[in-house]
């Protein structure tokens, strides 16, 4: 199996924290990192499906967004549109779970340029640390799961669909973000 391409880790945002958004914003190292709301993790397929999407765009020099950052919450969303997937990803109002995402490198494939090879990830899992740690939150061991209501929020209808497809209607989803802007035009 492949190493994943996106690393993912559960955090409880600090109570007295005012804008935690622009809190993370301000500490994280690039915009290879990306702070989502507990909501908009289901599964770490779908994760990994939205970094390939966004890692292909970017080789491409082909993104919609200005940032992989929010190319990545874009395909996450499952949107064309950069300022319904903010809506559909990040924290809101009073929410206090989290996740912080760190996306690897992208090169392309010798294989196929279209498609892209994560880089190395070592570092990563310190530097996820040091992160967390200069913001105050709190590291929350929580396992990435998926929930109707989440899958909800980010725009999936799988009301009535069998918990097994759960992962496979994300992801699918995932792959949708440009499709559906066809039908927004």
């Amino acid at each position: 199996m492949a190493a994943w391409s996106v690393m993912v880790h559960g955090v409880r945002v600090r109570d007295d924290d005012a804008s935690p958004v622009q809190s993370f914003l301000a500490h994280r190292p690039s915009d290879r990192w990306v702070l989502l709301a507990d909501h908009a993790v289901q599964s770490m397929h779908q994760l990994q499906a939205a970094w390939t999407q966004a890692a292909r765009q970017e080789i491409r020099q082909n993104m919609v967004a200005r940032s992989v950052d929010a190319e990545f919450l874009r395909y996450l969303a499952g949107t064309h549109h950069i300022a319904e997937a903010f809506r559909r990803t990040g924290l809101q109002g009073e929410e206090r779970k989290a996740w912080v995402v760190h996306l690897a490198d992208a090169t392309p494939s010798d294989d196929n340029p279209s498609q892209p090879v994560a880089g190395s990830s070592e570092g990563v899992p310190s530097a996820m640390n040091e992160l967390i740690a200069s913001l105050n939150w709190h590291h929350d061991e929580r396992p990435v799961a998926a929930s109707i209501e989440g899958m909800s929020r980010l725009g999936i209808d799988a009301e009535g669909w069998d918990m097994s497809r759960w992962s496979e209607a994300c992801v699918a989803h995932v792959l949708m973000a440009d499709d559906q802007s066809a039908a927004h035009r």
